[in-house]
């Protein structure tokens, strides 16, 4: 068999493989549960690539006939958007997390720059403690099942070359990104309540007593009773969060539905 011949052969199966990891890999990138952000990129690439050969072999998820190099260009750059919109279903639940964690040191008055000067991050330390928290409550709670069979339903949902970015499809992602914020700003309302209450406070007994200055109380009341506020919210805030990821599984069967 001549080279020419072998690659005639593989050429199929290496435009399936290649469409189905440019599908998987913004899945990998936007949600945690997969890797996210923290995993390196050839730990995401390898489990990209696995999970799209056995789609292709096990599942027999085929790719159309490509034309050219634009063709094939246009069908990954397809794919990619549609995995995108995948990833950010399945990665909202998440985003929500670090959503309310910022919204509560923004009231608390801490920040990274405050709380961690050398980590050299700017992710706030709430926002970062309930993302990860969130992520590890998810895997061991069987959250990564959700997101995974929720991504490979899509091939059966809607085949390879066949997604056309369309208008219901994005409302849909848009009213799910609202719900994160607003679930993120609901889980972080407590906290801010208490860092209002403290100021109000500390305001009124200034007026009352003038003489005296309260003014260096704020900050550490603030920080002080919102974390012990968001101690005692905390499982409540988790409850709330891991909500989010087992309604994702539903929000992408809905996603698929629309795009039929």
């Amino acid at each position: 068999m001549s080279a020419a011949q072998v690659i005639a052969l593989l050429q199929p199966h290496a435009l399936a493989v290649a469409a189905c990891v440019a599908r998987l890999a913004p899945v990998a990138l936007l949600c945690p549960l997969l890797g996210g952000q923290a995993a390196g990129q050839m730990v995401k690439l390898s489990t990209c690539l696995a999970l799209a050969l056995g789609v292709h072999l096990a599942g027999g998820v085929q790719a159309p006939a490509a034309g050219g190099a634009w063709a094939v260009a246009g069908l990954l750059v397809r794919e990619a958007v549609f995995g995108v919109a995948i990833g950010l279903v399945v990665g909202l639940p998440f985003d929500a997390a670090r959503i309310s964690g910022r919204f509560v040191d923004t009231f608390r008055g801490t920040s990274a720059e405050a709380s961690l000067p050398f980590a050299g991050s700017r992710e706030a330390a709430s926002g970062d403690a309930l993302y990860q928290l969130a992520g590890a409550l998810a895997i061991s709670g069987g959250g990564a099942s959700i997101a995974i069979s929720g991504a490979l339903r899509s091939f059966g949902a809607v085949h390879l070359g066949a997604f056309v970015p369309a208008e219901a499809p994005a409302l849909q992602l848009a009213g799910l990104a609202a719900g994160a914020l607003a679930t993120g700003l609901a889980v972080g309302a407590p906290i801010a309540g208490c860092a209002l209450a403290v100021d109000a406070a500390l305001g009124l007994a200034s007026r009352a007593a003038s003489p005296v200055s309260l003014s260096e109380l704020g900050p550490p009341l603030r920080i002080l009773l919102g974390g012990a506020v968001l101690w005692l919210a905390l499982g409540v805030a988790c409850e709330r969060l891991l909500a989010g990821v087992a309604a994702s599984g539903a929000q992408l069967d809905e996603l698929y539905r629309v795009l039929r």
